[in-house]
């Protein structure tokens, strides 16, 4: 007759949980989870249940037999028997034994036995099955000292098993004949150990170690990359991992090539009470070559990435980014990065409640062969400071913007600025359903120049300049209206909404006397229409009265599955505006037409057309196209992009570039791509890539063929190949 004890205290069979439960987790770590013994306690009930339990006086043994099952909170082992010897204090289980963890994990085993001191054990026919679906499998395992755990003839492998023929060899896995967890190094060592693909045995090694997964970081070797390229030949790089104190490390990633010299490469973090620390960088004697096309042989090379980020209180927070380079080819050469511009900066900023304040300095390195050192900016200080009310009176809204900028230059004009932006917004809704937006906003600047240009936008100019003090005082008043209309019925909704804003300014607030140096970067598109200001920075204002305007449609489908929108605007001056040039698409009474149309009446078509059309011919003078369609076992992808033509103040780039690109996922586990850029302005390729991969629950492999057709100095069109291996729980493997 079946019977069920409830036991507290550290009674036998409160022991029999803790007992097996260790002895288990001990044998097959770090397969199982880890635990203490200190997570099982005593006070917590051990529940056991079996068909009979009996209790042998002359021998002191007790047994538990019959479908025995021993739980203590969420951990269960079952056995086919259970027996507890008194006198030499050892467990043992026997038949189908099975260990069920909290975590998911299942540990089975023939026979085990263990020591009361939970310091010696033994254990027969070892399998785990994770909760990832991984498997462990040992004939035999001991436990000994209390820190030391052998399997003997060990395999591992996260692979699913095939259906069809559950004996087959999983696509990979890991045999050796010791595997040796020394809990006091926490470490695991693997002797005479062997990878096996298919079951066909791919690398051997005779020793292997790593730490155990109770330990986050270990000093160690990193898995190697090799690559070839025309311009470094062959190289070679093994990284070193030195895991200096639990809060920082050190990793050295010393890179071999065949052509130049060895790079010394590597990254520092730290992490701080109050904040991180990350730097990174390279160093190298090679050769390079000049602004005038000679090669310099030994020349020093290399870079510094730095980064930090550290707290001050609640409020505030300080931090920095560093990043320089030798030259300007170095980082794409030894494929560090690919920017054009590094930017560097020191920065104190705060948050509070609706309020935020930032100090910035900033110094920049071109890194275009006509980018001029001399020329570039260094900003100390630039600061902000930005505040958003509560609701007032009506839920209206009172804000402040104000900065303060010092940008000076080594060759070039220099500027000092003080700006204050003090605005109000009062949205509101009428009984109609219409809605109506009301701004008031004042920007005031002052400005300290020196080398400024008036009748040009020159960095450094050749004729007369301007020092001294300017500034000046730009009101604006803007009111908008919206009223959208709502369409519903079983098969679609759609929305109309037509969109008029009046902004009311005086005219003539840009004089030549006050620098362009943050809204050089200037487009017109459906983004910024209904913006006060269209211009990205304070240096230029949107001055002038004009009359805004635009229709606004979307569609919903019945089902969720689908939706389209479109959009057209167009903006209205009551005077010809000289702030903008002639290309820009606002320098007449009406604008140039700007909008978008998004269609996405399923799942497999997507299609964002983006334009900005002459008011008079309808030219293009912008057009992008994003176009997406097919299901994920075909699809097909085009970019296209038309900006127009370059203008005195550098606002838009000539540029006619397409990308068209193929992505199809060909099976479960296989997929490919292709894609190509070319730059139609000047009829040459950009890029050309060409991918396979595979991927399953236990393994990648990724291969990528690519040309580049880029060319800066030292920098020639190149063919790259790359492959890429990731295995599960181990690491990848890479070459390129």
């Amino acid at each position: 007759m079946a019977r069920i004890v409830i036991v507290r205290g550290n009674s036998f069979r409160g022991y029999l949980t803790v007992a097996l439960t260790v002895i288990f987790a001990a044998l097959v770590q770090p397969a199982a989870a880890q635990f203490s013994v200190d997570e099982l306690d005593s006070d917590t009930p051990a529940l056991i249940s079996a068909d009979q339990v009996t209790f042998d006086e002359k021998l002191n043994i007790v047994t538990a037999s019959g479908n025995v099952e021993i739980s203590q909170g969420d951990r269960v082992v079952k056995a086919d028997a259970v027996s507890y010897n008194m006198n030499t204090n050892v467990v043992s289980a026997t038949g189908n034994v099975a260990l069920l963890e909290p975590t998911g994990d299942v540990v089975f085993a023939e026979y085990i036995e263990l020591t009361k001191d939970l310091s010696e054990g033994f254990i027969r026919d070892i399998r785990v099955l994770l909760s990832d679906r991984s498997r462990l499998a040992a004939a035999q395992g001991q436990r000994s000292g209390g820190n030391r755990t052998v399997l003997n003839k060990a395999i591992f492998s996260p692979c699913n098993l095939c259906k069809e023929d559950p004996d087959k060899a999983p696509l990979w896995q890991l045999k050796a004949n010791r595997v040796v967890h020394d809990q006091a190094e926490k470490e695991i060592r693997y002797y005479d150990a062997r990878m096996e693909i298919f079951g066909i045995p791919v690398a051997y090694t005779p020793y292997l170690s790593h730490p155990d997964p109770t330990v986050k970081k270990k000093s160690g070797f990193l898995a190697p990359a090799f690559s070839n390229s025309d311009t470094l030949g062959f190289s070679a790089q093994v990284p070193y991992f030195w895991n200096i104190a639990p809060n920082q490390d050190l990793t050295f990633a010393p890179i071999i090539t065949s052509e130049q010299g060895p790079v010394a490469a590597g990254e520092y973090r730290h992490l701080f009470t109050n904040g991180t620390l990350d730097i990174s960088g390279s160093a190298t004697i090679a050769d390079r070559e000049d602004s005038n096309n000679e090669v310099e042989g030994n020349r020093f090379r290399g870079h510094i990435d730095a980064e930090g980020r550290f707290d001050i209180d609640e409020t505030w927070r300080w931090g920095f980014d560093a990043r320089r380079s030798s030259d300007d080819t170095y980082q794409r050469v030894y494929d560090f990065g690919s920017e054009r511009t590094l930017t560097s900066r020191a920065f104190v900023e705060g948050f509070r409640g609706r309020n935020y304040a930032a100090v910035n300095s900033f110094a920049f390195q071109g890194l275009r062969e006509s980018d001029k050192s001399d020329e570039s900016p260094i900003i100390l200080p630039l600061a902000d400071y930005n505040f958003i009310s509560e609701p007032l009176v009506a839920d209206s809204v009172a804000r402040l913007d104000a900065n303060l900028l010092a940008l000076t230059r080594p060759e070039g004009r220099d500027s000092r600025r003080a700006s204050i932006i003090g605005g109000w917004d009062l949205p509101f809704t009428s009984p109609l359903g219409d809605s109506y937006k009301i701004t008031a906003q004042v920007q005031a600047d002052a400005y300290w120049v020196d080398g400024v240009d008036p009748d040009s936008d020159a960095v450094n100019p050749d004729g007369s300049t301007f020092d001294g003090f300017t500034g000046r005082v730009f009101p604006q008043l803007a009111a908008e209206w919206r009223y959208p209309w709502i369409q519903n019925n079983e098969s679609f909704s759609q929305v109309i909404e037509p969109i008029v804003q009046v902004i009311a300014g005086p005219n003539g607030s840009n004089p030549g006397e006050i620098p362009n140096e943050d809204s050089r970067d200037f487009e017109f598109d459906d983004t910024n229409l209904f913006s006060l200001n269209r211009f990205a920075g304070l240096d230029r204002v949107d001055s002038g009265s004009r009359v805004n305007y635009g229709f606004k449609w979307n569609l919903f489908q019945g089902s969720g599955s689908g939706s389209s929108e479109a959009f057209i605007g167009q903006s209205y001056a009551l005077k010809e505006n000289d702030d903008f040039s002639e290309d820009s698409g606002l320098s007449d009474h009406f604008s140039d037409f700007v909008g978008r149309v998004r269609i996405s009446p399923i799942d497999e078509i997507d299609l964002l057309y983006r334009f900005r059309v002459d008011d008079e011919d309808f030219e293009a003078r912008r057009n992008e196209i994003d176009l997406s369609v097919g299901p994920r076992l075909l699809n097909f992808g085009v970019n296209y992009l038309f900006l127009g033509d370059t203008n005195e103040v550098d606002e838009f780039d000539d540029r006619e570039e397409l990308t068209v690109r193929v992505n199809s996922q060909l099976s479960e586990y296989w997929s490919a791509f292709a894609s190509h850029r070319r730059d139609l302005e000047e009829k040459s390729s950009l890029e050309t890539r060409v991918g396979l991969t595979y991927q399953d629950e236990c393994f990648l492999i990724e291969g990528i063929v690519e040309r580049t057709f880029f060319t800066d100095r030292d920098l020639e069109p190149e063919d790259t190949f790359a492959v890429r291996f990731v295995f599960k729980h181990l690491g990848e493997f890479s070459t390129n």
